[in-house]
């Protein structure tokens, strides 16, 4: 009976020497800082997110892509007015640059006319920006697409028009 009792006496140490030495081997350093996510993007209210790779199999045309910039998402999205066919769907880029994202959309040019805001029709006027709304700008391609930049998130109306002039001069004209 003695030894039993001696042996009740030892349990909670022991029971705390085991707690420890458990809590010890579980903190071997500060622990990994969690990878942060993305926010929800614009980009995945305008359509169907996909890889640029599987994306160009869903149009018929070869879309401008920017250079020098993050690329967040690529999506298909649904066509300015005709049938949801390859030739008139558009495709969305989300990209990043100097820790603005933009949005920058593209379609072809269907045969209507684009009549943007104060009267600026731009279907005949390939590389003028025109202001579709206040922090929106369109403008169409010698190549036959019509182009849309929108900021995600908020930005002047004069940062939308010179991010939109940069892309142009890059080639967002062609």
């Amino acid at each position: 009976m003695a030894d039993t009792d001696g042996m009740r006496s030892l349990r909670p140490l022991l029971i705390s020497v085991l707690l420890v030495l458990a809590l010890a081997g579980c903190h071997r350093g500060q622990a990994a800082p969690a990878s942060p996510s993305l926010p929800p993007l614009m980009i995945d209210d305008r359509g169907v997110v996909m890889p640029l790779e599987e994306a160009v199999t869903k149009i018929a045309y070869r879309p401008w892509i920017p250079s020098g910039v993050q690329t967040l998402k690529y999506a298909v999205i649904p066509p300015l007015g005709e049938q949801d066919t390859p030739a008139n769907r558009g495709v969305a880029i989300e990209y990043e640059d100097n820790h603005i994202a933009w949005l920058l959309s593209q379609w072809p040019k269907q045969n209507f006319t684009l009549l943007f805001l104060r009267g600026q029709d731009i279907t005949y006027a390939p590389c003028t920006v025109a202001h579709y709304k206040p922090d929106g700008v369109a403008w169409t391609t010698r190549g036959k697409l019509a182009m849309t930049l929108q900021p995600d998130g908020s930005v002047s109306a004069k940062a939308v028009e010179a991010e939109a002039r940069r892309l142009i001069a890059a080639g967002a004209c062609r």
